[in-house]
């Protein structure tokens, strides 16, 4: 029996991977999102659009739409300019019975006017995601998409800032105040808090 073996009770030695430091490994939740702002499109809180800073994504501010029940779809700023273009003719084909379909990139915008509902989809064949959104709830996303379009601007200018302290904060063991020439769109207690979360 080898020294390794009888110093765990002779179970194999955990995978080196197992270690969250390593370099290229990420030591927190891919899927976790920074100051998430949620909008919920329709009463039941089935639908919604989310603004937030992504670790996984070098802090990169993104929108989010999806529900609970599906993979949601995220949007960079390119995809945001491009849906907040071109919803109003969505939601005037859709309306009026027409198909529509608009795309850029792995992003797509299309109806199917049968249903009253817009699909959005991205991505290629097997990694495609897809939402859809009743006329309703599109026509209250329209409503709304200039408060989600202003706090993605707003989190965009905030970037540095927030990656500053996510530096800063990653290397001390107390509370971080942010510089006094900091964003000041950004709540840096709440995200001291949830930075606690991903440690």
């Amino acid at each position: 029996m080898s020294a390794a073996a009888g110093d765990n009770g002779g179970e194999p030695p955990k995978p080196v991977d197992a270690c969250p430091y390593l370099e290229g490994q990420l030591p927190f939740d891919p899927n976790k999102v920074l100051l998430r702002r949620v909008f919920f499109l329709d009463p039941e809180k089935a639908k919604y659009i989310s603004v937030g800073f992504y670790p996984a994504r070098n802090y990169q501010p993104l929108v989010e739409i999806g529900s609970p029940k599906s993979t949601p779809i995220v949007l960079t700023d390119q995809h945001v300019k491009t849906f907040s273009e071109y919803l109003p003719a969505q939601i005037n084909a859709l309306w009026r019975g027409d198909f529509y379909n608009e795309m850029d990139g792995e992003f797509a915008m299309h109806s199917a006017s049968p249903f009253n509902t817009a699909i959005l989809t991205m991505g290629k064949k097997k990694n495609r995601k897809s939402v859809f959104i009743k006329l309703n709830d599109l026509r209250y996303l329209a409503y709304i998409f200039p408060m989600v379009e202003n706090q993605f601007l707003k989190y965009t200018e905030a970037m540095p800032d927030v990656m500053n302290y996510v530096l800063a904060t990653l290397n001390s063991t107390s509370s971080v105040e942010p510089p006094a020439n900091a964003s000041n769109n950004i709540l840096y207690y709440q995200l001291y808090e949830e930075l606690k979360t991903l440690l």
